[in-house]
């Protein structure tokens, strides 16, 4: 198995990112922490070990690999992140109007109800009807 150079940098910003300590991302992993800490040393790791990483961070191992900017400002993660999290709120707004079309629907069939009952009454007894 080939060993891979990741951007220590990069993995360091996205677990500061998420205020995690090595600790607890190399648990999250299924790492040792002297692995996580040799990795962001600038030690090479094993696809296995990138993989982990990648699921830990919620990341492509190219995004781990590849040298992009780590000072906070909008990357190709938190754009990612931003796009991942669209379809939930589309999914929201979709229930909602459901919701709204259901009430409507079952407001609307209450009156008519009401209005054939209101009819019947009035085939059966003109004089209430007036």
């Amino acid at each position: 198995m080939m060993d891979m150079k990741l951007n220590a940098e990069r993995i360091r910003a996205l677990r500061e990112q998420r205020a995690w300590s090595q600790e607890h991302l190399a648990t999250v992993a299924g790492l040792s922490t002297r692995t996580l800490q040799r990795i962001e040393a600038g030690s090479a790791a094993t696809q296995e070990t990138c993989l982990a990483l990648a699921a830990a961070l919620n990341v492509t191992v190219d995004d781990l690999t590849g040298a992009s900017a780590v000072d906070g400002s909008r990357d190709r993660h938190s754009t990612g992140a931003l796009a991942t999290r669209l379809p939930t709120w589309v999914v929201m707004a979709m229930l909602f109007v459901l919701l709204v079309v259901w009430f409507g629907y079952t407001i609307g069939k209450d009156a008519a109800l009401r209005d054939n009952r209101a009819e019947a009454v009035c085939e059966q007894d003109a004089t209430d009807c007036r």
